[in-house]
């Protein structure tokens, strides 16, 4: 199997479900209420797994797979896009496990804050992932058109 085709579509159902759980997270927290929606935890676990096999199979694919090689050379933004990908799985992981929303303004504007960086870090992985594929080949080479 190709690691490279398996990280995508995995990664791009884990992307949209990302935007999911941020945005309803962000719109709980505009809210006055304390309490969590009945299904925002599965939602955020699910996320955090999904970013998990993410990771794992994107890792996999910049070890192991000839496509990521430019001319027998690394492609330094994979090992960076990897690097982000780490730090998302790590700051969901922690907001996930968080899971409150507190009463206090202060704490509500610096999960939103968290929230909206996280978000932000979602789209900055997704963009360089497409900038490795449509600018340099990065999996396109097992592809016939």
């Amino acid at each position: 199997m190709v690691w490279s085709h398996l990280h995508p579509a995995v990664i791009h159902f884990a992307v949209g479900l990302g935007l999911l759980y941020f945005f309803w997270d962000l719109a709980q927290l505009a809210g006055k209420s304390s309490e969590t929606l009945p299904g925002e935890r599965y939602l955020g676990e699910g996320v955090v797994a999904l970013f998990l096999v993410g990771v794992a199979t994107g890792w996999i694919a910049l070890a192991n797979d000839r496509i990521l090689q430019n001319a027998g050379h690394d492609i330094y933004l994979g090992t960076i896009h990897g690097g982000m990908g780490l730090m998302l799985l790590a700051g969901t992981t922690g907001r996930v496990l968080s899971g409150f929303h507190p009463q206090k303004a202060r704490m509500r504007h610096i999960l939103a804050g968290l929230d909206l960086g996280l978000f932000l870090l979602l789209l900055g992985t997704a963009l360089l992932g497409e900038r490795l594929v449509f600018l340099q080949g990065a999996g396109l080479s097992g592809v016939h058109f």
